[in-house]
């Protein structure tokens, strides 16, 4: 029996969890019969609708509706399983301490979906930077790539400060000299000559 688009939108996405009508494919079906079954399960209740283009199916009354913070991971940073950018700045210090970011908060975003070096973007409802990533990123370099976009853009006092936080991080994430040197070619000259300076450069080679 062929799935329904309701069918296939509960298998793949959790209650609440943001979507948008482009992750939606049936081979069966135009892009404007997807949208027309879109409006039709939004008006019955089945699917609801964020913002233009984003949806999730209904939780329970104790759930919340998602919130601006999660449409904009969503769309920047982590799409399902794949990585598309992280936060730089002093909210990267707090994603990897387990502080997650909040609206009332500056944001900067490294991103595959940027298309220039720097812009301030508008959506749901809050503003914030988006940055072109000076490294492409990939699942297999997520945790290198934000590491040294930190410190490419964080100045030497900010990463002596972090340097326990940072140092834990290269542990936790198993990031190897020989990796991390190689990378640097990607990012600014000051990067590795910042390494050095505040000795993070020798954590590489403690775990």
């Amino acid at each position: 029996m062929k799935k329904t688009i309701l069918m296939q939108i509960q298998d793949k996405y959790e209650p609440l969890e943001l979507f948008f009508i482009s992750d939606i494919h049936d081979k069966t079906m135009t892009e404007a019969a997807i949208k027309q079954e879109l409006l039709r399960l939004t008006k019955e209740g089945s699917v609801r609708r964020y913002s233009y283009g984003v949806y999730y199916l209904p939780g329970s009354k104790k759930d919340a509706e998602p919130n601006a913070m999660d449409a904009i991971e969503m769309r920047y940073i982590k799409a399902g399983k794949k990585y598309l950018g992280f936060y730089t700045g002093i909210n990267f210090i707090n994603s990897i301490t387990g502080k997650r970011p909040t609206l009332d908060q500056k944001l900067e975003i490294m991103s595959n979906k940027a298309t220039s070096g720097k812009k301030s973007v508008y959506m749901f409802s809050k503003r914030f930077v988006l940055r072109k990533p000076y490294m492409e990123i990939t699942n297999d370099n997520y945790s290198l790539n934000a590491f040294l976009s930190y410190i490419s853009m964080a100045d030497l006092a900010t990463i002596k400060a972090n340097y326990p936080i940072l140092a834990n991080y290269i542990r936790k994430e198993h990031l190897g000299a020989d990796d991390v040197m190689e990378a640097t070619k990607y990012f600014p000259a000051k990067t590795a000559s910042k390494l050095l300076a505040t000795d993070l450069y020798r954590s590489l080679w403690k775990h």
